[in-house]
């Protein structure tokens, strides 16, 4: 799929209490959506459905507290 910017997309499908972690390069920001499932992510709780805009951040740990399936969008 294009998409005309300057992105990157993950997915990730996480079991109760497993982790990810993605670094942001400086000036990159960030969408995560949580497509189902519930998660924290640097410590802020998310539900199915949530978004989130993340900015300033070095960055990311995303942490599922029940089976969890995400999208994150890396963006300039």
């Amino acid at each position: 799929m294009t998409i005309h910017q300057d992105a990157r997309v993950y997915a990730s499908l996480l079991d109760p209490d497993q982790a990810v972690r993605h670094p942001l390069a400086s000036g990159r920001g960030a969408w995560l959506q949580l497509v189902a499932g519930a998660a924290t992510v640097n410590g802020t709780a998310l539900a199915t459905g949530d978004g989130a805009a993340i900015e300033n951040e070095a960055a990311l740990e995303i942490r599922a507290s029940e089976p969890t399936e995400l999208l994150l969008f890396d963006l300039a």
